[in-house]
């Protein structure tokens, strides 16, 4: 007994060494307030993964109402925290959206965000689902899917999220499906991940995993801060628009078309799995307090004209929510065509100089339907 408390003393000296070296070295994790997922620039699902997981605990830190948006990149693009500041000064805009979430992953996401946030601030807070179709891929579509999973990770045959896989690290406490996630109290979980966080400064200094393709893809690594100037012609007084560029558009109908394909369905079959996941997590979120707003995401015209998933999708979705909007539990914002075509970068992502109208959109739609101390 005495070797062995002997041994667990070295060894929690040892760790506070090493941890000590690392904070020395790369110095401590610093979470951006208001809270935020997106990196800029992008870096990989992984990365985003672990942003999620590691800051978005600090809505602990919340003294007053929020809005926390939860969605997938174009929700990220669109609406992102520093941007929205400067349009609403008053309000405090967290936003917790990650590339590529489908609705189980937008659920983990908030399952973590409520787990953190105290309980007298999530009741006088606002919760925006910002959803649009892609999310609504099935699990074992999105989840084996070779573009954006490793191949060993495929190969394992489990169907886990990215937050799920980079939660291995500490899955007790940092996996928000882990019955100690669930039952320990906040503070315990915080003071165990804390050890783990140290070493998010260290993984930008270690090289890339070389099967993650999704970092070979340009549009992928675009900062959508970057204000870049406009490649397009500038209208003539008097005349007729410039023609479309036509290299951006064949990207984009390229996207469109890897989306459609990316659906892993029959083209306008959606599965019914998601829209449960969506059920559920309106039914969570509204029991613990939050005012649940659902955005439904713009799209180019001429995507949602081409898309075989966009119009099931919009019955679809309509028909899940109907029963909520009908009784006054949630409100529906619909910004499908809010958003001139001009202000996309691709199918479905805004382009850098259309963010501060994307937010300010958002904003005057909540004023219109929450006060906001």
């Amino acid at each position: 007994m005495k070797h062995l408390s002997l041994a667990l003393i070295v060894a929690a000296l040892v760790s506070l060494l090493i941890q000590g070296a690392i904070v020395i070295m790369v110095g401590r994790p610093a979470a951006p307030w208001p809270v935020e997922v997106l990196s800029h620039p992008r870096v990989s699902f992984a990365e985003e993964a672990r942003r999620a997981i590691f800051f978005t605990p600090d809505l602990a830190k919340t003294e007053r109402s929020m809005i926390a948006i939860v969605g997938a990149s174009a929700a990220q693009e669109g609406f992102q925290p520093a941007i929205a500041k400067a349009e609403a000064p008053d309000l405090l805009i967290h936003n917790l959206s990650m590339g590529g979430a489908n609705i189980t992953e937008t659920d983990q996401i908030i399952d973590i965000a409520i787990k953190a946030t105290p309980s007298q601030i999530v009741q006088r807070s606002v919760l925006v689902l910002a959803v649009s179709y892609p999310m609504f891929v099935p699990d074992s579509k999105r989840w084996s899917d070779p573009v954006f999973v490793p191949p060993d990770a495929i190969a394992e045959g489990k169907i886990i999220s990215d937050i799920q896989r980079e939660a291995m690290r500490c899955s007790s406490i940092c996996d928000p499906s882990s019955l100690l996630f669930k039952y320990a109290p906040e503070w315990l979980i915080s003071l165990s991940r804390d050890r783990y966080a140290l070493n998010l400064r260290l993984v930008p200094r270690l090289p890339a995993h070389i099967t993650d393709p999704i970092l070979k893809w340009n549009l992928w690594r675009y900062d959508p801060r970057r204000k870049l100037e406009s490649k397009r012609a500038k209208k003539s007084p008097g005349n007729a628009s410039p023609a479309p560029d036509e290299p951006f558009l064949v990207i984009a109908h390229r996207q469109m078309d890897f989306l459609t394909k990316y659906m892993g369905q029959p083209e306008g079959v959606l599965q019914e799995e998601q829209f449960d996941k969506l059920r559920m997590l309106i039914d969570k979120a509204k029991g613990v307090g939050f005012h649940v707003v659902v955005v439904d995401m713009p799209l180019p015209s001429w995507h949602r004209q081409n898309s075989p998933f966009f119009a099931p999708y919009e019955t679809k979705l309509r028909d899940v929510l109907a029963s909520y909007t009908s009784a006054g539990t949630i409100d529906f914002v619909s910004l499908v065509d809010a958003i001139p075509d001009d202000e996309f970068r691709d199918s479905i992502h805004p382009n850098a100089e259309a963010a501060s109208h994307w937010a300010r959109i958002l904003i005057e739609r909540l004023r219109v339907l929450h006060r906001f101390d």
